[in-house]
This record gives structure tokens, C-alpha cells and sequence, in this order.
């Protein structure tokens, strides 16, 4: 490393992180809530694997490479920096200017450094997004010594094996040593997952049960850190997160129970797929002029990140309006699949115009078919107070005023829930026996949906089966995560196929319903 400048004092770590760096084995599960000091501890590994391994490749993985780009490497900066290591002094991001800075080359030279942190003492960090398989080898078959995953939770962990797991083989023991504490090393950080693809991260406990040798789970929260945040930490986040299930499960480590048998059965994690433009996502410069990080800034982060969505077709919009939030999720029907490309939701005091001026609009004003077809609840169709316009009149209308086409489609009364839920898990049982569509969810872009559905309960309040709609009325409930965003993902599949489904030969045996 570079000669520190001015750097004074020891480093305190807290007694969460003290216990993660005692731990000897090499694969590292840390479930860790808010304000523990992930990304310090995940700067210390890094900092050790620089140190112990010269000249090695490692693998920093996240979700997407959009993730990796716009939370993961910002935290990482400041968390070196915390280390007083600092960039273009100690390293380098996204160039090869280390080697003209004087830095000594890794034993297998990139490809390209655009994904790359690079230190002067040769070790680098590629930047890795799951959803780009290629970033992990730069179009070859790299060894990697070592991976550190953030946000590990959100991982899907097949996709984690293939693409990030299977480089991580690097056998250079003649130079490192075999007992060297970090060839070879994994490092899973997060808070405890919300949905059912964060499972294999928290299964790491019992791993560390069976094979303490090899694995280490350990879960912890800001307790372990009340030196290092504000006295009133945990009063001031309940407050900001409003909502009981997810402040639970970030803050203290509470895991969301599972709704077995909820209103979508089918649902599983076959139905979520990521699909980022990632040439386009390389291609945006990580500072602005004045060397700020750019994070989601609107001029970048819009629909021109999202290779799943076809630009010369129109969308689908639905939306559920309420007083507490306004819900939109955006769909389009593409051969036989049909995707749930995007989510949107505006909160009280924003109302339906915030939702479309502020969401809608601005993420989609690059898309080559500006036409639109809308549905909603029946609802919509009711008429605003003093005014002649109806809810769904007034969206159009904004749509209109930026050069949307917009046709209305909900008419007609709500169906019941118990057709919703018949046609809704044929569809998602994925078989295609009624010859209806494939569903497909983008995982990346609507998060709070796939909350919203894998939580949305089922129950018989003595009128038939029903979605369990009192989490919208509950206080302690955020509303993203209640049943708003989910009847979104209903309205227009309902609409769309529902006479195509009761067309066909539907069996009772081909949608058994559950007992709940």
C-alpha cells in the first residue's frame, strides 16, 4: 500500500465485526441488520484479502450489476476510506491507470478494467452482477481466490454457483500457502431475506452446525454497535420504516414467516428472472464532472437499462388506486410469455399525478411505442369528486398531455376472488395445458411486488375463498409490501385471459384448492 498521509488513531471495530474476523472458517455467513457495520466488515475481508493474497483476483458480487454499481461500490469507497485507504492513491476503479500509477499487475490480467478495482499491490476486485454471467470472466474462464457477496440475500444462489462459485478454484498454494486463511474464501453478507430467495442464505446456519470447520453463520444486529449510531437508532427506524414486517426482519433480524399456502400457492422463484442491458449499464460513466458517484440518476437509470422490454410495442399499465398509495406495475405480452417488467407506487400525500409525472412518465420517455393500455379496479371508473373526469379519464389524460396513446380496458364489475385465484395459479403452475401464457416477474425492478404476492394471505371469511386484504388497513403494515401492488399484477391478466381460461375445459383437479 501507498504511505498513509496524515492518518492518526487506532480503528475500533465493534464486538458483531470482532467475532466475524475471529472466525477461522473460510466460508462466512454474516446476517447482519442494519447499522451492524456490513460494509465496514466487508472492507476489512477485502483489505485482508489484498493483504494475504498480491497479485490475486476476487470476485464482489451483487444482485445486478446496476446494484454493484449504484449501492455496492459507493459503500465500498467509504468503508476503505474508513481504513484510510484511499482511491487513486491505493487503487484504482474502472481503468487502467494503475499501471501507469506504478501498481504491479494480478497473475491474470483482465480482459477489460471496466468492472475491475485494482491495488497497487497487483490484487483486484472484479465487479460482478448476477445478471450478467459474462462479468464474472471477462468471455474467458478466469480462477478466482475468493468471493465477497453483498446484499447476499437478494442472490439467486443457482445463478450464484454457475457464474460466481464455479471460478472460485484458484490453486496457487505454491505461492500463498496452503494454510493461507484466505485462498479460497466466501463472504455472504446481509439482512435477513423478506422472500423465498434469500432461503439458501439463511440455510447457511445449519451449515454451521453440521461442518463448523468449514462454515460460519452468525446474526447480529445494531445492538452490537449502539458506540457507533445515534442514541434513539432503533426508535428513529421504526419510525422511517412504518412497517412492522419489514423493520423486524432489517433491523432485528426477525425472519418474515412463510405463507405456505397463501393466495398465489404457485408462486415460486422459477417466476423471477433478471434481464439488465449490461453493455449499456458498462457504458455509464461512474462519476459525474465533479467526481460524485452517480447512483440512480433519471439520465441513466430509466426503461434503457432494461433489455426485457420490446421498444416498439406498447405497455401495459395497471394501476390500484387508494387514499394511503397509488400502485402501478407495467406488463407486456411478448410470444407466450408474459412479463411483469417494472413496479411503481407513489405514497399519501403524493397522489395519482405524482404517480405518473414522477414514475411513469420520466422512466419510460425513451420508449419507441407510446401507446398504452390501461386497466385498474372497476373503481376507476367512478367519477372524482366535482368533477366530471373519472380516476382513469384523469390518468389518460396525463398520458395524453406527454404523447401517450392511452386506452382505457377495465369495464364491467370485479371478478370474485375465487376466479382470480383459479385462473391466477393455472397460469403460474407453468404447464401450459390451457395454452395461457407463461409469467414471468423482473425481479430487480419490482421487489415490492414479489413482497407484496409471497405475503398476500388467502382466507374464508364464510363468503368463499379471498385475498386477505386487512393488511391494507393496518397501521403497522408499509403499503408497498400489503396487497396494493399485488392486485396490480391481477387486474389485466384477469381481464386478458379469463375467457380463454373458462373457455377451455377447466377441471376441478387442475387447480385443487388447498386447504387454509
Amino acid at each position: 500500500m501507498a504511505k498513509r498521509r496524515g492518518v492518526k488513531g487506532k480503528i475500533t471495530l465493534n464486538f458483531a465485526q470482532m467475532v466475524a474476523i475471529m472466525a477461522t472458517a473460510k466460508v462466512k455467513f454474516l446476517e447482519w441488520g442494519r447499522g451492524t457495520g456490513k460494509s465496514t466488515i466487508v472492507a476489512y475481508f477485502m483489505l485482508m484479502m489484498v493483504k494475504w493474497l498480491p497479485r490475486a483476483t476476487f470476485i464482489l458480487v451483487g444482485n445486478t450489476y446496476a446494484q454493484v454499481l449504484s449501492n455496492t461500490l459507493k459503500s465500498t469507497k467509504a468503508a476503505l476510506e474508513f481504513f484510510g485507504i484511499y482511491e487513486d492513491i491505493d487503487y484504482v476503479v474502472g481503468s487502467s491507470q494503475g499501471k501507469r500509477m506504478g501498481f504491479k499487475m494480478p497473475y491474470e490480467k483482465p480482459n477489460h478494467w471496466k468492472n475491475i478495482i485494482h491495488f497497487s499491490n497487483g490484487t483486484v476486485f472484479q465487479l460482478v452482477g448476477l445478471d450478467n454471467p459474462n462479468s464474472s470472466n471477462g468471455g474467458r474462464g478466469i480462477n478466482s481466490s475468493g468471493i465477497i457477496a453483498d446484499e447476499a440475500a437478494l442472490l439467486d444462489n443457482e445463478k450464484l454457483s454457475i457464474n460466481v462459485k464455479n471460478t472460485n478454484r484458484a490453486s496457487k498454494t505454491g505461492i500463498y500457502g496452503e494454510d493461507n486463511p484466505w485462498l479460497l474464501a466466501e463472504i455472504y453478507v446481509s439482512s435477513t431475506p423478506l422472500t423465498k430467495k434469500g432461503k439458501w442464505f439463511i440455510e447457511g446456519e445449519e451449515l454451521a452446525k453440521k461442518s463448523p470447520d468449514k462454515y460460519f453463520f452468525h446474526s447480529a444486529t445494531a445492538h452490537w454497535n449502539l458506540d457507533n449510531v445515534r442514541s434513539d437508532y432503533f426508535e428513529y427506524m421504526k419510525d422511517s420504516y412504518s412497517s412492522d414486517l419489514i423493520y423486524n426482519a432489517e433491523m432485528l433480524n426477525i425472519r418474515p414467516k412463510e405463507i405456505a399456502d397463501g393466495f398465489y400457492p404457485q408462486l415460486t422463484q422459477d417466476h423471477y428472472y433478471t434481464n439488465n442491458d449490461n453493455d449499456y449499464l458498462e457504458g455509464i460513466p461512474l462519476c459525474d464532472l465533479d467526481g460524485n458517484p452517480l447512483t440512480n440518476d433519471d439520465k441513466y437509470f430509466n426503461s434503457k437499462k432494461d433489455a426485457d422490454v420490446i421498444r416498439t410495442e406498447p405497455l401495459i399499465v395497471s394501476v390500484d388506486w387508494g387514499a394511503n398509495i397509488n400502485a402501478m406495475t407495467v406488463h407486456q405480452l411478448q410470444d407466450n410469455t408474459w412479463y411483469v417488467l417494472k413496479e411503481f407506487f407513489v405514497k399519501s400525500p403524493k397522489i395519482l399525478d405524482h404517480l405518473f409525472l414522477e414514475e411513469f412518465l420520466p422512466y419510460y420517455m425513451n420508449h419507441g411505442n407510446k401507446t398504452v393500455y390501461f386497466y385498474y379496479d372497476r373503481t376507476g371508473n367512478n367519477r372524482i369528486a366535482n368533477s366530471k373526469m373519472t380516476f382513469a379519464d384523469q390518468a389518460k389524460k396525463l398520458m395524453e398531455e406527454h404523447g401517450w396513446t392511452c386506452h382505457n380496458m377495465t369495464t364491467g364489475v370485479n371478478p370474485s376472488y375465487i376466479n382470480k385465484f383459479r385462473l391466477l395459479n393455472v397460469m403460474l403452475k407453468d404447464d401450459g395445458r390451457k395454452q395461457l401464457p407463461r409469467i414471468r416477474i423482473n425481479q430487480t425492478n419490482c421487489p415490492n411486488l414479489i413482497v407484496s404476492m409471497e405475503h398476500a394471505e388467502a382466507y374464508d371469511r364464510g363468503r368463499g375463498l379471498e385475498k386477505d386484504k386487512r393488511p391494507e388497513q393496518r397501521k403497522g403494515v408499509d403499503q408497498e409490501h400489503a396487497t396494493h401492488l399485488s392486485d396490480t399484477f391481477d387486474y389485466p391478466i384477469f381481464e386478458k385471459f379469463w375467457g380463454k381460461f373458462i373457455g377451455n375445459d377447466v377441471r376441478r383437479e387442475d387447480m385443487p384448492l388447498t386447504t387454509f
